[in-house]
């Protein structure tokens, strides 16, 4: 200890020097492995893609401003494979502060997709209510978006003109920073009305997710980076 102390500072910032030149310069591979979770929400996708007949899913933006790095990428994911394998995208807000956030996703990832608008995908915007909202798409989807977010009738989209209720959707998605998968869309709409349905959270969130995993109300589950990497769900 004593010759560490009296370590010349100079060779200090030598081994600094290298610590940050060797990683800009050497090119590091390190393996990435989906957990059982985001390999059952990524699997469940496919699925639709599998089952033909273009499907049509539901992305409920369900976060804020302050979890946007953590929960905005994990959105273009989720769309951008959506739209990979030609589902059609039906996207709405239960957050007023996701409206932006949700507006970017989407048209970044359909331009990329080359995706057109009333056809491939349809934005319908933020509703306030929460569980009033979900109830009530239970029950009719035209009464509960009647317009889409600029206002304009849904009645003549071709994506929209055939929806009913959830039960039309094949997959329900939830992007949540907060509360909305377990005390909202699972007893409000899964138990309820029994459609498809898996979610993405933050990293706190996760771990608190998992018995719904357990119990098949969620089909899949996208974790943040920091619980899918030191988290595993319980056996």
């Amino acid at each position: 200890m004593e010759r560490l102390l009296r370590l010349d500072r100079r060779v200090i910032f030598a081994f600094v020097v290298l610590g940050v030149t060797v990683p800009m310069v050497v090119d590091f591979h390190f393996p990435i492995e989906a957990s059982p979770p985001v390999q059952a929400a990524y699997d469940t996708i496919e699925r639709l893609a599998a089952a033909g007949d273009r499907p049509v899913a539901l992305v409920c933006f369900s976060y804020g401003a302050s979890t946007e790095p953590e929960m905005q990428p994990m959105a273009r994911a989720v769309l951008r494979h959506l739209f990979s394998r030609d589902v059609r995208v039906v996207v709405m807000c239960l957050w007023p502060e996701a409206h932006g956030l949700a507006q970017e996703a989407l048209e970044t990832t359909a331009r990329e997709a080359g995706r057109t608008y009333g056809k491939d995908y349809v934005y319908v915007g933020y509703k306030p209510g929460t569980t009033s909202v979900i109830l009530n798409l239970g029950q009719s989807f035209r009464d509960t978006f009647p317009q889409d977010a600029w206002g304009a009738s849904v009645d003549p989209l071709a994506l929209t003109s055939g929806l009913q209720n959830l039960g039309d959707f094949d997959l329900v998605v939830d992007l949540a920073a907060g509360d909305s998968v377990q005390y909202w869309w699972i007893p409000f709409g899964q138990e309820k009305f029994g459609m498809p349905f898996a979610a993405g959270c933050t990293a706190g969130m996760a771990p608190d997710l998992y018995p719904f995993l357990q119990s098949g109300q969620l089909a899949g589950l996208v974790g943040g980076l920091v619980s899918q990497v030191h988290t595993t769900p319980p056996p």
